[in-house]
């Protein structure tokens, strides 16, 4: 297997190797600056989850399900709880290395594992299913759709396996460059269309009845001398808004497709391996500077930057409200002002990283730091 690159910001020189000690940064994070509060922030409760992944780049993303919300550990500790209020619905200990966050759906829970190992459980009490094996690690969580799992793998492989006994249904394999980023793309499904970004800097699509290749269109291509200098993957899940869709490659750029055409309706030059957002006017990113940013959706201008979470190391970004929130590198949370990107409030849920996506069920926002802690949120505006 080709080798991954776990915290591609330290080959890179910027800020992610101060996280767990070692050599002072070359590019050091910005300090944070006071500002005025617009909102109030409460935290509701707060929940250990189990083994969080520490220094193994993980995002074990969550997944919400009307009033379930379903989290997973390092060591495969699987939890569905209430909400709002967190009690435990029920519960399992797989004992497994997962490395995928939840895919949830159709009745069914999966996560997956470092060798390779998807895991179906029953989404209403947590007995598993079901276990296959796929051809390598799996790092995105599983998608779920009309009775089949999309699963994706480090080594580029794409799987659909029956939802209902794990059988595959079809494989597509695709090439890995030599040096790659730690990350796969979550795939997404459109109308029986699988999307799914690659390693080698190409968006896919596929039929998810059959695996028959649709398209395969370049978000970004190689440049540079240096296999670091060439990385260009499209880490970062597809996202889709209205009919518009929307891929982001490292080092590469964003591009905007249209989804009754497949015609291009915009570009930009902005590297980024994160989650996109979006609140169906504009396009939300955390790029790998750490600058937080809002496209217009239709036309990719820049409505506003804001540049000082630099090198903070942000995490993707999650729309809650009248707000944009992330996470970054000493456990801060962020809330900043959809309209212009205006800091509105902060607080610090750990002295832990967050880097997996903050999840939002407006105006409640749920943060999971690197220990494994589970924070829920509730911002409202101040009074004028």
């Amino acid at each position: 297997m080709k080798p991954r690159i776990g915290l591609i910001a330290c080959l890179a020189g910027l800020s992610a190797c101060s996280w767990f000690g070692g050599q002072e940064p070359a590019n050091p994070p910005t300090p944070l600056t006071e500002f005025e509060s617009q909102a109030t922030v409460r935290e509701l409760w707060s929940k250990d989850i189990g083994a969080g992944p520490q220094q193994n780049y993980l995002r074990l993303e969550p997944a919400l399900t009307r009033d379930v919300l379903y989290v997973t550990d390092a060591r495969g500790h699987v939890q569905a709880l209430t909400l709002p209020g967190g009690r435990v619905l029920w519960e399992i200990s797989l004992s497994l290395d997962i490395t995928s966050g939840v895919g949830v759906g159709e009745g069914h829970v999966l996560v997956a594992t470092r060798k390779g190992v998807v895991v179906a459980l029953a989404q209403s009490n947590g007995k598993e299913l079901w276990r296959t094996q796929v051809t390598s690690e799996v790092l995105a969580p599983p998608v779920i759709s009309n009775g089949v799992a999309v699963v994706q793998c480090v080594d580029g492989r794409l799987h659909a396996l029956k939802l209902e006994d794990g059988q595959r249904l079809w494989s597509i394999e695709r090439s890995e460059p030599a040096l790659s980023l730690r990350g796969t793309a979550t795939p997404v499904v459109v109308s029986d269309v699988v999307f799914a970004g690659q390693a080698s800097g190409k968006m896919l699509a596929a039929s998810l009845k059959d695996g028959r290749v649709i398209w395969e269109i370049p978000v970004a291509q190689s440049q540079g001398r240096s296999e670091i200098e060439r990385l260009i993957d499209v880490d970062s899940p597809v996202l889709v808004a209205g009919r518009v869709l929307i891929a982001a490659a490292y080092q590469g750029k964003i591009v905007a497709v249209s989804l009754d055409n497949g015609r291009l309706l915009w570009s930009r030059d902005i590297s980024t391996y994160l989650p996109l957002a979006s609140d169906g006017a504009h396009v939300f990113i955390s790029d790998d500077r750490g600058h937080l940013q809002a496209l217009d959706l239709n036309s990719g201008a820049t409505v506003w930057k804001q540049e000082k979470l630099q090198n903070r190391r942000p995490s993707a970004p999650a729309v809650v409200g009248a707000a944009v929130a992330v996470g970054d590198f000493e456990g801060y949370v962020h809330w900043l002002s959809r309209e212009d990107g205006r800091f509105l409030a902060r607080t610090r849920a750990s002295s832990y990283p967050v880097v997996t996506t903050p999840l939002a069920d407006s105006p409640l926002l749920y943060v999971i730091t690197q220990n494994g802690k589970l924070f829920a949120y509730r911002i409202d505006p101040r009074a004028p």
